[in-house]
Protein backbone atom coordinates (compact mmCIF):
# COMPACT_ATOMS: atom_id res chain seq x y z
CA UNK A 1 0.00 0.00 0.00
CA UNK A 2 1.47 3.31 -1.07
CA UNK A 3 1.70 5.89 1.70
CA UNK A 4 0.30 9.25 0.75
CA UNK A 5 2.99 11.86 1.34
CA UNK A 6 2.46 15.55 2.08
CA UNK A 7 4.64 18.27 0.59
CA UNK A 8 6.90 20.18 2.97
CA UNK A 9 5.43 23.55 1.99
CA UNK A 10 1.94 22.22 2.64
CA UNK A 11 2.94 21.12 6.12
CA UNK A 12 4.52 24.51 6.79
CA UNK A 13 1.40 26.30 5.60
CA UNK A 14 -0.77 24.15 7.84
CA UNK A 15 1.42 24.83 10.86
CA UNK A 16 1.33 28.60 10.28
CA UNK A 17 -2.43 28.53 9.66
CA UNK A 18 -2.98 26.52 12.84
CA UNK A 19 -0.81 28.97 14.76
CA UNK A 20 -2.78 31.94 13.44
CA UNK A 21 -6.11 30.27 14.25
CA UNK A 22 -5.06 29.39 17.80
CA UNK A 23 -3.65 32.86 18.47
CA UNK A 24 -6.75 34.48 16.98
CA UNK A 25 -8.96 32.35 19.19
CA UNK A 26 -6.84 33.24 22.21
CA UNK A 27 -6.98 36.98 21.49
CA UNK A 28 -10.72 36.81 20.75
CA UNK A 29 -11.24 35.03 24.06
CA UNK A 30 -9.16 37.73 25.76
CA UNK A 31 -11.28 40.47 24.19
CA UNK A 32 -14.47 38.75 25.27
CA UNK A 33 -13.19 38.19 28.80
CA UNK A 34 -12.03 41.81 29.05
CA UNK A 35 -15.40 43.11 27.91
CA UNK A 36 -17.22 40.76 30.29
CA UNK A 37 -15.06 41.71 33.25
CA UNK A 38 -15.45 45.43 32.63
CA UNK A 39 -19.17 45.50 31.91
CA UNK A 40 -20.41 42.69 34.11
CA UNK A 41 -18.06 42.23 37.00
CA UNK A 42 -16.55 45.68 37.59
CA UNK A 43 -19.75 47.67 37.00
CA UNK A 44 -21.80 45.24 39.08
CA UNK A 45 -19.27 45.37 41.90
CA UNK A 46 -19.16 49.17 41.76
CA UNK A 47 -22.96 49.56 41.90
CA UNK A 48 -23.33 47.12 44.76
CA UNK A 49 -20.56 48.84 46.75
CA UNK A 50 -22.07 52.25 45.98
CA UNK A 51 -25.48 51.09 47.25
CA UNK A 52 -24.01 49.63 50.44
CA UNK A 53 -22.04 52.80 51.06
CA UNK A 54 -25.10 54.97 50.53
CA UNK A 55 -27.26 52.91 52.94
CA UNK A 56 -24.59 53.21 55.62
CA UNK A 57 -24.62 57.00 55.21
CA UNK A 58 -28.41 57.02 55.03
CA UNK A 59 -28.68 55.36 58.42
CA UNK A 60 -26.57 58.12 59.91
CA UNK A 61 -28.26 60.94 58.03
CA UNK A 62 -31.54 60.32 56.17
CA UNK A 63 -30.99 63.62 54.41
CA UNK A 64 -27.67 62.58 52.90
CA UNK A 65 -27.65 63.58 49.23
CA UNK A 66 -28.09 60.90 46.56
CA UNK A 67 -25.30 60.01 44.11
CA UNK A 68 -25.32 62.45 41.22
CA UNK A 69 -22.25 62.37 38.99
CA UNK A 70 -21.49 62.45 35.29
CA UNK A 71 -21.81 58.67 35.07
CA UNK A 72 -24.20 57.81 37.89
CA UNK A 73 -27.54 59.12 39.09
CA UNK A 74 -29.49 57.96 42.10
CA UNK A 75 -33.24 57.92 42.79
CA UNK A 76 -34.72 57.19 46.21
CA UNK A 77 -38.30 56.03 46.52
CA UNK A 78 -40.10 55.59 49.81
CA UNK A 79 -43.10 53.32 49.53
CA UNK A 80 -44.96 55.45 52.03
CA UNK A 81 -45.07 58.49 49.74
CA UNK A 82 -45.42 59.00 46.01
CA UNK A 83 -42.29 59.12 43.82
CA UNK A 84 -43.09 62.70 42.82
CA UNK A 85 -42.92 63.93 46.44
CA UNK A 86 -39.85 61.94 47.41
CA UNK A 87 -37.19 64.42 48.59
CA UNK A 88 -33.69 64.40 47.14
CA UNK A 89 -34.61 62.15 44.24
CA UNK A 90 -32.70 64.07 41.56
CA UNK A 91 -36.04 64.79 39.96
CA UNK A 92 -39.04 62.61 39.26
CA UNK A 93 -38.18 58.90 39.11
CA UNK A 94 -38.61 57.71 35.50
CA UNK A 95 -41.54 55.36 35.05
CA UNK A 96 -39.42 52.68 33.36
CA UNK A 97 -37.34 52.35 36.53
CA UNK A 98 -40.22 51.81 38.92
CA UNK A 99 -41.32 48.60 37.21
CA UNK A 100 -38.16 46.75 38.22
CA UNK A 101 -38.16 44.94 41.59
CA UNK A 102 -35.55 45.15 44.29
CA UNK A 103 -32.35 43.30 43.43
CA UNK A 104 -32.67 43.92 39.70
CA UNK A 105 -29.40 44.41 37.87
CA UNK A 106 -29.26 44.93 34.13
CA UNK A 107 -29.55 47.31 31.24
CA UNK A 108 -32.66 49.43 30.70
CA UNK A 109 -33.84 51.80 27.99
CA UNK A 110 -33.81 55.40 29.14
CA UNK A 111 -33.82 58.53 27.00
CA UNK A 112 -32.42 56.72 23.94
CA UNK A 113 -29.63 55.31 26.07
CA UNK A 114 -29.05 51.92 27.66
CA UNK A 115 -27.62 52.51 31.13
CA UNK A 116 -27.13 49.83 33.76
CA UNK A 117 -29.75 49.84 36.55
CA UNK A 118 -29.32 48.44 40.04
CA UNK A 119 -32.29 48.44 42.41
CA UNK A 120 -31.46 48.15 46.12
CA UNK A 121 -33.88 48.00 49.07
CA UNK A 122 -32.65 49.08 52.49
CA UNK A 123 -34.19 46.37 54.64
CA UNK A 124 -37.62 44.97 53.99
CA UNK A 125 -40.24 45.39 51.29
CA UNK A 126 -41.67 48.52 52.89
CA UNK A 127 -38.37 50.34 53.33
CA UNK A 128 -36.96 52.98 50.97
CA UNK A 129 -35.72 51.75 47.60
CA UNK A 130 -32.62 53.06 45.86
CA UNK A 131 -32.37 53.16 42.06
CA UNK A 132 -28.82 53.59 40.83
CA UNK A 133 -28.53 54.37 37.11
CA UNK A 134 -25.02 53.99 35.71
CA UNK A 135 -24.19 55.34 32.25
CA UNK A 136 -21.42 52.98 31.11
CA UNK A 137 -20.55 54.52 27.74
CA UNK A 138 -17.44 56.19 29.10
CA UNK A 139 -16.41 53.00 30.85
CA UNK A 140 -17.00 51.00 27.64
CA UNK A 141 -14.84 53.48 25.77
CA UNK A 142 -12.11 53.08 28.37
CA UNK A 143 -12.44 49.31 28.09
CA UNK A 144 -12.15 49.62 24.33
CA UNK A 145 -9.12 51.89 24.37
CA UNK A 146 -7.27 50.10 27.17
CA UNK A 147 -8.46 46.54 26.59
CA UNK A 148 -10.03 45.66 23.28
CA UNK A 149 -7.96 48.00 21.09
CA UNK A 150 -4.57 46.85 22.45
CA UNK A 151 -5.61 43.22 22.09
CA UNK A 152 -6.76 43.87 18.52
CA UNK A 153 -3.47 45.56 17.71
CA UNK A 154 -1.68 42.61 19.28
CA UNK A 155 -3.68 40.31 17.02
CA UNK A 156 -2.65 42.31 13.96
CA UNK A 157 0.96 42.12 15.08
CA UNK A 158 0.59 38.37 15.50
CA UNK A 159 -0.75 38.12 11.95
CA UNK A 160 2.16 40.18 10.68
CA UNK A 161 4.77 38.17 12.56
CA UNK A 162 3.15 34.92 11.45
CA UNK A 163 3.27 35.99 7.82
CA UNK A 164 6.89 37.11 8.24
CA UNK A 165 7.74 33.79 9.88
CA UNK A 166 6.06 31.93 7.03
CA UNK A 167 7.99 33.90 4.41
CA UNK A 168 11.32 33.37 6.18
CA UNK A 169 10.58 29.67 6.67
CA UNK A 170 9.54 29.40 3.02
CA UNK A 171 12.81 31.00 1.97
CA UNK A 172 14.77 28.69 4.26
CA UNK A 173 13.27 25.46 2.91
CA UNK A 174 12.76 26.57 -0.70
CA UNK A 175 16.09 25.01 -1.79
CA UNK A 176 14.91 21.66 -0.45
CA UNK A 177 11.58 22.04 -2.25
CA UNK A 178 13.30 23.01 -5.51
CA UNK A 179 15.67 20.08 -5.18
CA UNK A 180 12.74 17.71 -4.66
CA UNK A 181 10.85 19.20 -7.63
CA UNK A 182 13.92 18.85 -9.86
CA UNK A 183 14.43 15.22 -8.90
CA UNK A 184 10.72 14.49 -9.30
CA UNK A 185 10.65 15.90 -12.84
CA UNK A 186 13.93 14.26 -13.82
CA UNK A 187 13.36 11.23 -16.07
CA UNK A 188 15.88 8.77 -14.72
CA UNK A 189 14.71 6.01 -17.04
CA UNK A 190 15.16 7.99 -20.25
CA UNK A 191 18.33 7.65 -22.30
CA UNK A 192 18.08 11.08 -23.86
CA UNK A 193 17.71 12.83 -20.51
CA UNK A 194 20.78 15.02 -19.80
CA UNK A 195 22.91 14.36 -16.76
CA UNK A 196 21.79 15.56 -13.35
CA UNK A 197 22.75 19.25 -13.11
CA UNK A 198 22.18 20.90 -9.73
CA UNK A 199 24.47 23.88 -10.30
CA UNK A 200 21.61 26.40 -10.31
CA UNK A 201 20.47 25.23 -6.88
CA UNK A 202 23.86 25.75 -5.27
CA UNK A 203 23.44 29.53 -5.32
CA UNK A 204 20.30 29.20 -3.18
CA UNK A 205 21.45 26.28 -1.06
CA UNK A 206 22.25 26.43 2.63
CA UNK A 207 24.78 24.11 4.26
CA UNK A 208 22.44 21.12 4.59
CA UNK A 209 21.13 21.37 1.02
CA UNK A 210 24.68 21.82 -0.28
CA UNK A 211 25.64 18.55 1.42
CA UNK A 212 22.65 16.85 -0.21
CA UNK A 213 23.61 18.23 -3.63
CA UNK A 214 27.20 17.02 -3.21
CA UNK A 215 25.94 13.57 -2.26
CA UNK A 216 23.56 13.41 -5.22
CA UNK A 217 26.28 14.57 -7.62
CA UNK A 218 28.66 11.96 -6.26
CA UNK A 219 26.04 9.24 -6.53
CA UNK A 220 25.13 10.34 -10.08
CA UNK A 221 28.78 10.20 -11.13
CA UNK A 222 29.18 6.70 -9.71
CA UNK A 223 25.95 5.61 -11.36
CA UNK A 224 27.04 7.02 -14.72
CA UNK A 225 30.34 5.19 -14.36
CA UNK A 226 28.61 1.90 -13.63
CA UNK A 227 26.18 2.34 -16.53
CA UNK A 228 28.97 3.21 -18.95
CA UNK A 229 31.02 0.25 -17.74
CA UNK A 230 28.05 -2.06 -18.25
CA UNK A 231 27.38 -0.63 -21.69
CA UNK A 232 31.00 -1.02 -22.78
CA UNK A 233 31.14 -4.57 -21.47
CA UNK A 234 27.89 -5.55 -23.19
CA UNK A 235 29.01 -3.99 -26.45
CA UNK A 236 32.47 -5.55 -26.40
CA UNK A 237 31.22 -8.95 -25.27
CA UNK A 238 28.56 -8.96 -27.98
CA UNK A 239 31.12 -8.03 -30.63
CA UNK A 240 33.47 -10.77 -29.44
CA UNK A 241 30.65 -13.32 -29.54
CA UNK A 242 29.78 -12.44 -33.12
CA UNK A 243 32.95 -14.06 -34.47
CA UNK A 244 32.44 -17.59 -33.08
CA UNK A 245 28.73 -17.43 -33.93
CA UNK A 246 29.58 -16.49 -37.53
CA UNK A 247 32.11 -19.35 -37.76
CA UNK A 248 29.64 -21.82 -36.30
CA UNK A 249 26.89 -20.59 -38.63
CA UNK A 250 29.12 -20.91 -41.71
CA UNK A 251 30.25 -24.40 -40.76
CA UNK A 252 26.64 -25.42 -40.19
CA UNK A 253 25.70 -24.15 -43.64
CA UNK A 254 28.40 -26.34 -45.18
CA UNK A 255 27.21 -29.39 -43.28
CA UNK A 256 23.58 -28.82 -44.28
CA UNK A 257 24.50 -28.65 -47.98
CA UNK A 258 25.54 -32.28 -48.06
CA UNK A 259 22.70 -34.41 -49.35
CA UNK A 260 23.69 -37.74 -47.84
CA UNK A 261 22.31 -36.98 -44.40
CA UNK A 262 19.93 -39.13 -42.41
CA UNK A 263 16.62 -37.79 -41.20
CA UNK A 264 17.94 -37.59 -37.63
CA UNK A 265 20.92 -35.56 -38.81
CA UNK A 266 18.65 -33.18 -40.69
CA UNK A 267 16.52 -32.63 -37.56
CA UNK A 268 19.63 -32.13 -35.44
CA UNK A 269 21.02 -29.60 -37.90
CA UNK A 270 17.66 -27.79 -37.93
CA UNK A 271 17.70 -27.52 -34.12
CA UNK A 272 21.28 -26.30 -34.22
CA UNK A 273 20.33 -23.74 -36.86
CA UNK A 274 17.49 -22.38 -34.70
CA UNK A 275 19.83 -22.23 -31.71
CA UNK A 276 22.41 -20.30 -33.71
CA UNK A 277 19.70 -17.92 -34.95
CA UNK A 278 18.48 -17.45 -31.37
CA UNK A 279 21.97 -16.67 -30.15
CA UNK A 280 22.53 -14.28 -33.03
CA UNK A 281 19.27 -12.51 -32.27
CA UNK A 282 20.17 -12.31 -28.57
CA UNK A 283 23.54 -10.77 -29.38
CA UNK A 284 21.91 -8.21 -31.68
CA UNK A 285 19.45 -7.38 -28.92
CA UNK A 286 22.21 -6.88 -26.36
CA UNK A 287 24.03 -4.61 -28.78
CA UNK A 288 20.86 -2.63 -29.33
CA UNK A 289 20.34 -2.20 -25.59
CA UNK A 290 23.98 -1.17 -25.17
CA UNK A 291 23.42 1.53 -27.81
CA UNK A 292 20.19 2.64 -26.19
CA UNK A 293 21.03 6.34 -26.31
CA UNK A 294 21.78 6.18 -30.03
CA UNK A 295 18.70 4.11 -30.79
CA UNK A 296 16.37 6.53 -29.07
CA UNK A 297 17.52 9.35 -31.32
CA UNK A 298 16.23 7.44 -34.35
CA UNK A 299 12.68 8.58 -35.16
CA UNK A 300 11.02 6.47 -37.81
CA UNK A 301 7.26 6.34 -38.24
CA UNK A 302 6.44 2.76 -39.18
CA UNK A 303 3.21 1.01 -40.10
CA UNK A 304 3.36 -2.19 -38.10
CA UNK A 305 0.77 -3.82 -40.34
CA UNK A 306 3.45 -3.85 -43.05
CA UNK A 307 6.33 -5.03 -40.85
CA UNK A 308 4.72 -7.73 -38.72
CA UNK A 309 3.92 -10.24 -41.52
CA UNK A 310 7.63 -10.47 -42.36
CA UNK A 311 8.55 -11.13 -38.73
CA UNK A 312 5.85 -13.75 -38.38
CA UNK A 313 6.90 -15.45 -41.62
CA UNK A 314 10.37 -16.10 -40.19
CA UNK A 315 8.85 -18.10 -37.32
CA UNK A 316 6.36 -20.13 -39.36
CA UNK A 317 8.79 -23.11 -39.65
CA UNK A 318 9.19 -23.16 -35.87
CA UNK A 319 5.42 -23.12 -35.42
CA UNK A 320 4.92 -25.82 -38.07
CA UNK A 321 7.48 -28.07 -36.41
CA UNK A 322 5.49 -27.85 -33.17
CA UNK A 323 2.16 -28.31 -34.94
CA UNK A 324 0.93 -24.83 -33.99
CA UNK A 325 -1.15 -22.36 -35.95
CA UNK A 326 0.61 -18.96 -36.20
CA UNK A 327 -1.59 -16.17 -37.56
CA UNK A 328 -2.19 -12.40 -37.62
CA UNK A 329 -5.46 -10.69 -36.65
CA UNK A 330 -5.49 -7.13 -38.03
CA UNK A 331 -8.28 -5.04 -36.50
CA UNK A 332 -6.82 -1.60 -37.24
CA UNK A 333 -3.90 0.24 -38.80
CA UNK A 334 -1.12 0.90 -36.28
CA UNK A 335 1.60 3.51 -36.82
CA UNK A 336 4.48 3.74 -34.35
CA UNK A 337 7.48 6.05 -34.10
CA UNK A 338 10.38 3.67 -33.45
CA UNK A 339 13.21 1.86 -35.25
CA UNK A 340 12.00 -1.21 -37.11
CA UNK A 341 14.75 -3.25 -35.45
CA UNK A 342 13.25 -2.49 -32.03
CA UNK A 343 9.81 -3.62 -33.17
CA UNK A 344 11.34 -6.78 -34.65
CA UNK A 345 13.17 -7.67 -31.43
CA UNK A 346 10.10 -7.06 -29.27
CA UNK A 347 7.73 -9.04 -31.47
CA UNK A 348 10.21 -11.86 -32.17
CA UNK A 349 10.92 -12.35 -28.46
CA UNK A 350 7.22 -12.41 -27.64
CA UNK A 351 6.48 -14.88 -30.45
CA UNK A 352 9.37 -17.18 -29.51
CA UNK A 353 8.19 -17.18 -25.90
CA UNK A 354 4.66 -18.01 -26.99
CA UNK A 355 5.81 -20.81 -29.33
CA UNK A 356 8.21 -22.27 -26.75
CA UNK A 357 5.54 -22.51 -24.06
CA UNK A 358 2.63 -23.65 -26.25
CA UNK A 359 2.30 -27.41 -26.80
CA UNK A 360 -0.88 -27.35 -28.86
CA UNK A 361 -3.32 -24.83 -30.25
CA UNK A 362 -2.38 -21.49 -31.75
CA UNK A 363 -0.45 -18.26 -31.40
CA UNK A 364 -2.13 -15.08 -32.64
CA UNK A 365 -0.67 -11.62 -33.24
CA UNK A 366 -3.55 -9.15 -32.80
CA UNK A 367 -3.14 -5.58 -34.07
CA UNK A 368 -5.47 -2.94 -32.66
CA UNK A 369 -5.53 0.85 -32.88
CA UNK A 370 -2.88 1.47 -30.20
CA UNK A 371 -1.78 -2.01 -29.16
CA UNK A 372 -0.19 -5.25 -30.29
CA UNK A 373 -1.07 -8.46 -28.46
CA UNK A 374 0.53 -11.89 -28.70
CA UNK A 375 -2.00 -14.48 -27.55
CA UNK A 376 -1.21 -18.15 -27.08
CA UNK A 377 -2.98 -21.26 -25.80
CA UNK A 378 0.05 -22.48 -23.88
CA UNK A 379 0.78 -23.60 -20.34
CA UNK A 380 0.07 -20.18 -18.81
CA UNK A 381 1.43 -18.72 -15.59
CA UNK A 382 0.21 -18.65 -12.02
CA UNK A 383 -0.23 -15.31 -10.17
CA UNK A 384 3.04 -15.95 -8.33
CA UNK A 385 4.89 -16.61 -11.59
CA UNK A 386 3.40 -13.44 -13.11
CA UNK A 387 5.06 -11.37 -10.39
CA UNK A 388 8.49 -12.63 -11.52
CA UNK A 389 7.79 -12.89 -15.26
CA UNK A 390 9.96 -9.87 -16.16
CA UNK A 391 12.93 -10.84 -14.01
CA UNK A 392 16.02 -11.87 -16.00
CA UNK A 393 16.64 -15.65 -16.17
CA UNK A 394 13.45 -16.42 -14.24
CA UNK A 395 11.58 -19.52 -15.43
CA UNK A 396 8.69 -21.22 -13.65
CA UNK A 397 8.48 -24.93 -12.89
CA UNK A 398 6.30 -25.70 -15.91
CA UNK A 399 8.50 -23.50 -18.12
CA UNK A 400 11.66 -25.42 -17.23
CA UNK A 401 9.93 -28.73 -17.84
CA UNK A 402 8.33 -27.85 -21.17
CA UNK A 403 10.79 -25.61 -23.02
CA UNK A 404 14.37 -24.69 -23.68
CA UNK A 405 15.22 -21.04 -23.18
CA UNK A 406 17.28 -18.47 -21.33
CA UNK A 407 14.56 -16.60 -19.44
CA UNK A 408 15.57 -13.30 -21.04
CA UNK A 409 12.72 -12.76 -23.51
CA UNK A 410 10.26 -10.79 -21.40
CA UNK A 411 13.06 -9.01 -19.54
CA UNK A 412 14.50 -7.69 -22.80
CA UNK A 413 11.06 -6.75 -24.08
CA UNK A 414 10.27 -4.76 -20.95
CA UNK A 415 13.57 -2.86 -21.14
CA UNK A 416 12.90 -1.83 -24.73
CA UNK A 417 9.27 -0.96 -23.99
CA UNK A 418 10.23 1.28 -21.06
CA UNK A 419 13.01 2.85 -23.11
CA UNK A 420 10.38 4.22 -25.51
CA UNK A 421 7.87 5.09 -22.74
CA UNK A 422 5.38 2.44 -23.81
CA UNK A 423 3.46 0.05 -21.56
CA UNK A 424 3.40 -3.73 -21.35
CA UNK A 425 0.59 -5.81 -19.82
CA UNK A 426 0.48 -9.55 -19.19
CA UNK A 427 -2.62 -11.65 -18.53
CA UNK A 428 -2.30 -15.39 -17.98
CA UNK A 429 -4.21 -18.40 -16.70
CA UNK A 430 -2.64 -21.74 -15.89
CA UNK A 431 -3.48 -24.29 -18.57
CA UNK A 432 -5.32 -21.75 -20.75
CA UNK A 433 -2.64 -19.48 -22.12
CA UNK A 434 -1.06 -16.05 -21.93
CA UNK A 435 -1.73 -12.66 -23.55
CA UNK A 436 1.05 -10.07 -23.68
CA UNK A 437 0.01 -6.59 -24.84
CA UNK A 438 2.24 -3.67 -25.83
CA UNK A 439 0.50 -0.28 -25.59
CA UNK A 440 1.88 2.56 -27.71
CA UNK A 441 1.35 6.28 -27.12
CA UNK A 442 2.97 7.82 -30.19
CA UNK A 443 2.13 7.32 -33.82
Amino acid sequence: MKIRRTRLMTKLGRVVALQVVLLSATVAAGIYITNTIVEDFLITEALQNEASHYWSLYEQDPNHPLPNTANMRGYLVNSAVSPESTPRSNGIVPEQLLQHPAGFLGRVSMNEESPTLFVSQQSDDIGPRLYLVFFSEDVSQLAFYFGILPLSLALLLVYGFSFLTYRLSHRAISPIVKLADYLQDFRFGSYNQPAVDLGDLRALANLEVDVMIDSIDSFAERLDTFIERERIFTRDASHELRTPIAVFKGSLDLLQRKSDRSEDDVKAFARMRRTVDDMEGLIETLLLLARGEEVERIHEIRCLNELIPGYVEQLVPMAAERGLDLSIDEQAQLWVKAPSRVIQIILTNLLRNALNYTQQGSVIVRIRKNTISVIDTGIGMSPEELQHAFEPFYRGERSRASSMGHGLGLSIVRRLVHQFDWLIHVQSNVGKGTEVTIEFFEG
